[in-house]
């Protein structure tokens, strides 16, 4: 009887730790092990570019893109600008501009892009078009762009971020500075990303 309590007192007490180890597990890591858990693959990111995509691609198709007077290239020679008017998720039309530079792989594959908006018309003075009066705007942009889950918010390194995740495809989003918002577009199933996730 007493060889039996203790059995008991074992059982109960690895369900107890495996219990509060799950309710530590933050509401990220559980969105990232469900989507994953799904073997979906999203891959497109943006003017019908694809995680996977060759360098030479993603630069053909710039090109198309430059011809038809939709981009310019930015400010710096790595980055592609795209201007546009918001008029879904501001009540009045609104200048904006997109700068967006891939990231590439050892295999020179996409394997994320990189994304800054700010308001055509910013200046240090002009309150309205802040940076953080322009990240709820974006957050709602990308959530139309990219249908799926909403947001959330998780803790990377001390900093607190917007993370939406949707099968494969992860998309962060911060304040970088009093101008900038930046979006990061990432491929969770990339081998970059396997030593720190698990569908498991």
């Amino acid at each position: 009887m007493v060889k039996l309590l203790n059995t008991m007192r074992y059982i109960f007490s690895g369900v107890m730790i495996m219990l509060v180890f799950a309710s530590c597990e933050s509401e990220y890591t559980r969105l990232v092990k469900r989507e994953l858990e799904k073997e979906q693959r999203l891959d497109s990111i943006l003017f019908d570019l694809n995680f996977g995509d060759p360098r030479s691609r993603f630069y053909q198709r710039c090109l198309e893109l430059n011809r038809q007077t939709l981009v310019t290239q930015g400010p710096s020679n790595s980055s592609v600008q795209y201007i546009f008017q918001d008029s879904l998720f501001h009540e009045e039309p609104t200048p904006m501009r997109l700068l967006f530079y891939p990231e590439f792989d050892v295999e020179d594959k996409l394997s994320g892009m990189n994304m800054e908006f700010s308001y055509m018309a910013w200046a240090p003075w002009n309150r309205e078009l802040q940076s953080d009066y322009l990240q709820p705007k974006v957050i709602e942009m990308i959530e139309s762009w990219y249908n799926g889950n909403k947001f959330i918010e998780t803790e990377v390194r001390g900093a607190n971020l917007k993370v939406k995740v949707d099968g494969n495809r992860r998309v962060l989003v911060y304040i970088k500075d009093t101008q900038t918002v930046v979006v990061k577009v990432q491929d969770l199933l990339h081998p970059q990303f396997k030593h720190s996730i698990s569908s498991k």
